[in-house]
């Protein structure tokens, strides 16, 4: 079985981590042998109980053992990067030698003995569950595992979502609608590709800004600050301005700088300009923010960023001439910093991308009537420049866990785009940690252009060559090796890629293009089982946002690809059919902007109106 598996991977094939499990549990008794993980969570020391199930280990030869490992630390990985923790315990037979030497190296795989800087692979997971620790659990311990005797093991709970009574306290989504009336709200959409900000003013959406960027090339985290400050200064000025109860030619002009610095093509030079130039003239005559509402695509938590380990964040993490720790403390401070462009008693709200996602999912399901959709929870994954993934739990509670789905190691093969480096086009490996067949490169704007170096070159040779032709991907060497990337300067050319083969699906109508975005789709399903079974959220159901599933063709395609792995999934794409809040309504009628582009936008405005 596990000679098969290493088989498809030699040859480029996946080796989806939810097929090896099945395998694995269903061996004979005699066959297979139990780690038992005990995870004690960071809120109120609850323990979560996980069984991985693996082969005697007596009798394979080395590459055997080594995917056996690699699928035990996998599910561990997995385990970590979605609920955190203080502290796992491993409950084994020790009088069974390999099995107790595979569960006494954990602490050395994952680097839990190391510094926070000199952590790699496994252990970036590790570190942002410490950095959690000190946010909600300051006297703490660093995380660690304990590996103990099976007769040690204590009783564990499971937990039971379908007995647990549905939430029926929908309140909190219905007051973030409300009240609107007399308040000025920012709610501003932090992606990897482009800042999307909705300025709404007594309920009605009074601007829209797109501000292109990539952050994963900065090098200091001001650099990530700044942009977004400008922004909301921006918004602050337009509002100040129009509302100034005089009349000139200097204020007109200066409105008109205002709104060209809206325009999504506006430079940052001349963002900067316009809005030094409106708040001189306005001399502190502010109209002042009531509330701001964000989303980050990091761990937050307590309105703090505190994971550290994305994509974003790479170029600052690199960079050997800071202290990252401490100038990433700049960063988790995001919300005192904002603070300063808004009333005194107003309210900065920050929260993960994809919480953002399921919140909006579930604001706009309530507003349409639809409680039944929101009474066991909602689980919503935003497909864009990586996959967020956020989760109201069927209480109407955002858990405070670091939900890192998009580090989950869905694929134990591929072992021919392993050995590319992250950057390359063709790579699996993770842009963070290195590590290969995380979902950063499954289900993502990475993963389409992943696929289509994969299948393009052999299947559709005439739109390989269209990728070059049209700047789309170029070649280049570096550290000596010749590789595919996409160009991010002058021009980044990664929007207009995705949009590309978006459009390709239609005007080719083959099977290539097609079973790109069902691969997208059964990546998803994978990526359903894992968090099925190591979350258990109560729902079935996934919502989707994000660039991804904004073209109807490919979003069918993807449902079709999921339904491949596992029958009855049930997907559901937030677009116009989600405007339902007087907010969506009014962004679904408008002419120049989309719900599937502005609906975290619109969703943060309400979860800033929650004081």
């Amino acid at each position: 079985m596990i000679k098969k598996f290493l088989q498809s991977a030699k040859a480029g094939e996946p080796v989806f981590i939810s097929t090896v499990s099945e395998a694995f549990e269903n061996l004979e008794e005699t066959e297979k042998q139990l780690m038992n993980c005990v995870l004690t969570l960071l809120e109120n020391d609850e323990k979560r109980l996980f069984k991985i199930c693996l082969p005697i280990l007596n009798g394979l030869g080395t590459e055997e053992i080594n995917f056996v490992k690699s699928y035990v630390w996998a599910k561990i990985y997995n385990i970590l990067s979605s609920l955190g923790g203080k502290e796992m315990n491993i409950y084994i037979d020790k009088s069974n030698s390999s099995l107790t030497e595979l569960a006494t190296e954990l602490n050395q795989v994952f680097y839990v003995d190391s510094k926070r800087s000199d952590r790699r692979g496994y252990g970036r997971a590790v570190n942002v569950i410490d950095r959690m620790l000190s946010a909600l659990c300051a006297d703490a311990p660093g995380f660690r595992f304990n590996i103990l005797d099976i007769s040690e093991m204590p009783v564990i709970n499971k937990i039971d979502t379908e007995g647990r009574e549905k939430n029926r306290d929908l309140g909190i989504f219905k007051k973030a609608t409300e009240n609107l009336g007399g308040k000025i709200i920012c709610g501003i959409d932090v992606g990897g590709t482009v800042i999307k900000t909705v300025l709404v003013k007594g309920g009605k959406i009074d601007s829209c800004k797109e501000y292109n960027w990539f952050p994963a090339g900065f090098r200091e985290t001001r650099q990530l600050i700044e942009p977004i400050c400008l922004i909301v200064r921006l918004m602050r000025a337009k509002v100040s301005l129009e509302s100034l109860n005089i009349a000139s030619d200097a204020k007109n002009e200066l409105i008109r700088d205002i709104n060209k610095a809206l325009d999504k093509n506006a430079s940052n030079d001349y963002m900067f300009d316009a809005v030094e130039k409106a708040e001189a003239f306005l001399n502190g005559r502010y109209v002042e923010i009531d509330a701001i509402g964000l989303t980050f695509p990091d761990v937050v938590v307590k309105n703090k960023i505190v994971g550290g380990e994305v994509y974003k964040t790479r170029g600052i993490r690199n960079n050997p001439n800071i202290d990252y720790e401490k100038d990433f403390l700049k960063l988790t401070n995001l919300n005192d910093i904002l603070r300063k462009y808004i009333k005194k008693d107003g309210s900065v709200n920050i929260i993960n991308d994809g919480s953002m996602a399921a919140f909006t999912a579930a604001v706009e399901n309530v507003a349409a009537g639809s409680s039944e959709l929101v009474a066991d929870g909602i689980f919503a994954h935003t497909l864009g420049t990586e996959l967020g993934t956020g989760w109201i739990n069927g209480d109407g509670i955002i858990p405070d866990i670091p939900l890192e789905v998009y580090n989950f190691i869905i694929d134990l093969g591929s072992f021919v785009e392993k050995q590319y480096p992250s950057d390359d086009l063709r790579s699996i490996n993770n842009f963070n940690t290195e590590l290969p067949g995380t979902l950063q490169k499954y289900c993502s704007q990475s993963g389409i252009f992943r696929l289509a170096m994969k299948y393009f070159p052999r299947k559709r040779p005439d739109l390989y060559q269209e990728l070059f032709n049209k700047g789309f991907v170029i070649e280049k060497e570096v550290d000596g090796h010749t590789g595919y990337y996409v160009p991010t300067e002058p021009e980044d050319m990664r929007k207009p890629f995705l949009k590309h083969m978006m459009d390709l699906v239609e005007r080719e109508n083959d099977e290539a293009n097609k079973r790109i975005w069902k691969d997208i789709g059964a990546f998803l399903a994978v990526t359903w089982i894992e968090t099925e079974e190591i979350l258990n959220p109560g729902t079935a159901r996934r919502v989707l946002f994000g660039g991804l599933v904004a073209n109807k063709r490919c979003f069918e395609l993807i449902k079709e690809g999921a339904n491949e792995i596992r029958e009855g999934i049930v997907l559901d794409v937030a677009d116009s059919g989600m405007a339902n809040t007087s907010l969506m309504k009014q962004l679904k009628a408008n002419p120049e902007y989309t719900v599937a582009q502005f609906a975290q936008a619109v969703g943060a405005v309400y979860f800033g109106n929650l004081s």
